[in-house]
């Protein structure tokens, strides 16, 4: 078994799980994923979903029979596709530098894939936001920030649909300590 952030940081294996993360529903096949990520050959592709598979970061949701073959749709197994503490403390700082870089590689690729929509369809108004600020708090102050944004986070993620009435937003937190 594989230290699951190595696993995770691969760029390839990013973009298989960002498009699982926003079809979250039925999954999607492989052939559903060629089409989201047009960046990647197939072989390249099928190999990246195999070690996701593996690794039980992702798993087959249902499979569909299209004359001789069998189609599998995959979904994120969102418990596993997380870096526990343990994981994290292991990493050499290269590593994690790594990580990092790919992680905003990964949303300046979502940014860009959105100014493209903006200038392909007028009517699509700018609407995103940025923001960067210090805080300084007492470690139990900080703690309490940590879990109140999660559970922020995690109600909204949880009462977020796939319906024609809901828009997906990417919402990036990144928290660097000072000390």
């Amino acid at each position: 078994m594989r230290n699951k952030a190595e696993v995770l940081m691969h760029p390839v294996r990013m973009k298989i799980l960002q498009a699982l993360m926003h079809n979250t529903d039925e999954g999607l096949s492989t052939l559903e994923m060629i089409s989201v990520i047009k960046d990647v050959p197939q072989a390249t592709l099928y190999r990246h979903i195999q070690i996701l598979v593996d690794e039980s970061i992702i798993k087959i949701v249902k499979e569909r029979k299209v004359r001789s073959v069998t189609e599998k749709f995959y979904a994120l197994n969102e418990d596993a596709a997380k870096i526990s503490k343990e994981d994290w403390s292991i990493l050499t700082k290269k590593q994690k530098l790594n990580y990092i870089s790919y992680y905003q590689l990964a949303l300046l690729s979502q940014y860009q894939n959105y100014l493209n929509l903006c200038e392909e369809n007028e009517h699509i108004v700018d609407s995103a936001t940025f923001s960067l600020l210090d805080l300084s708090l007492t470690k139990e102050q900080f703690n309490h920030f940590q879990n109140d944004l999660n559970d922020l986070l995690t109600k909204y993620y949880n009462m977020s649909d796939s319906s024609n009435a809901t828009e997906l937003k990417t919402i990036a937190v990144n928290i660097i300590p000072k000390s």
